[in-house]
């Protein structure tokens, strides 16, 4: 790495440290599923919870196509989105729980619901533009091992942060102790996004201006990033995983019911820690190892782990089945991260690569607005464990499809990459 390249690398780890630190104290697998637990939540609508977040996530990604395709402006764009649209919603919330004892607790549900809802729909605009940013400031020889880096250190810092909010549930009155972990993680988001603002991303400045792409220019680009037979095959993996794995927030439920091992709030909250482990563990080690071996390798490490996961949550109660499944659930999300977005990179086939992105998690996201709230529709009718089996042969399935028909990327030849 050049001088520049190791500045940039550290504050970005910094950063995002410093990110999932916050994200960990109002995690919506572990903090949120217990909360709205309290305030009598059925399995559907905590299923909704995971659908808006997937969802959200992919699908809004359009608008940020025009909202930060200018390279000159795109990283002040993007540091003032967090800290102006996105992470104030985060102190809304923080107010509302404090409220909730006041507040119909229909009505503070949904209210939760509708502010986490635009939370991830934020996310979801600059989702595309800020792995393009990332991408155009590090060069492809290390940006696997720069994205796992950053990730480890997320996850590390995220870790710390999921057994703060597991002590602090432990020992102080609800619902105070929620609605100070939510403004907690305002405070903290806020200052994270200040650690991009002296990020040297001259070599991104310096290449030749876009302008906001035309609607027919745009169809273009995703009628050739869908020609590409692999990039295909490798949506169809996603996708299938991806439905396969709907199944994050009805872990609490598991291990909060009786089947489960009738766990507390805060050991669940705690054990969510494993998740962050096992992201960090699995981002930094799927980083280098994809830049060297190819990241398909990833996506089928983290389908495979999948598997494992589910026949956890089938098989293994208590405790130590807890911690396990939160585990592996951290480990498969970090090869959906650090695997999935390099394959992204690496099947571009023409020169728009935030199209190519985008169109990739259109459709990957569609389908995922869906799956959790029919997930908890399927648990409200019969049981937890039709879920998670049904979940288990998608799973089985979408380690099956990878290993048959998605070709690394890097041994075919692309038109543009």
């Amino acid at each position: 790495m050049t001088p520049t390249q190791r500045r940039n690398s550290a504050l970005n780890a910094a950063g995002e440290a410093l990110f999932g630190f916050k994200g960990n104290l109002m995690a919506s697998a572990t903090v949120l599923t217990v909360l709205l637990r309290e305030y009598g939540a059925s399995p559907r609508l905590i299923g909704a919870v995971w659908s808006i977040e997937t969802a959200g996530a992919l699908l809004p990604q359009l608008l940020g196509l025009y909202v930060f395709h200018s390279y000159q402006q795109r990283k002040r764009r993007l540091i003032l989105w967090h800290v102006v649209v996105m992470l104030p919603i985060v102190g809304v919330m923080s107010a509302l729980t404090c409220l909730a004892p006041r507040l119909d607790p229909a009505v503070y549900r949904w209210s939760m619901l509708a502010g986490h809802a635009y939370y991830w729909f934020m996310i979801g605009v600059v989702n595309a533009a800020w792995t393009d940013f990332l991408a155009g400031i590090f060069p492809v020889n290390i940006r696997g091992t720069v994205m796992g880096l950053a990730m480890f250190a997320a996850s590390f810092a995220g870790a710390a942060g999921g057994l703060a909010a597991g002590y602090l549930i432990g020992i102080f009155p609800s619902p105070q102790v929620y609605a100070a972990l939510y403004a907690a993680a305002w405070c903290l988001g806020t200052l994270a996004m200040c650690l991009w603002i002296p990020v040297d991303d001259s070599a991104l400045r310096e290449s030749p201006e876009p302008p906001p792409p035309a609607i027919r220019t745009l169809g273009r680009h995703f009628a050739q990033s869908l020609s590409d037979r692999n990039f295909r095959a490798f949506l169809v993996a996603r996708i299938l995983a991806t439905l396969g794995f709907c199944i994050i927030p009805f872990i609490a439920l598991r291990f909060m019911s009786p089947a489960g091992g009738g766990l507390s709030r805060s050991t669940i909250v705690s054990c969510g820690a494993a998740m962050t482990l096992g992201f960090s563990l699995g981002s930094v080690v799927m980083g280098p190892l994809g830049d060297r071996h190819g990241h398909r390798l990833g996506v089928l490490l983290g389908a495979g782990l999948q598997v494992v996961a589910l026949l956890v949550l089938l098989r293994v109660p208590g405790l130590g089945g807890c911690i396990l499944a939160y585990g592996c659930a951290g480990v498969c999300n970090a090869c959906g991260n650090v695997s999935h977005y390099n394959m992204i990179f690496e099947t571009c086939p023409h020169a728009h690569r935030m199209a190519h992105i985008a169109v990739g998690n259109l459709i990957i996201g569609t389908p995922m607005a869906f799956a959790a709230v029919l997930a908890g529709l399927i648990a409200e009718r019969s049981s937890l464990d039709t879920v998670f089996r049904i979940c288990l042969v998608l799973s089985v399935a979408a380690f099956a499809w990878c290993l048959l028909r998605v070709r690394e990327p890097r041994t075919l030849k692309l038109s543009a990459a």
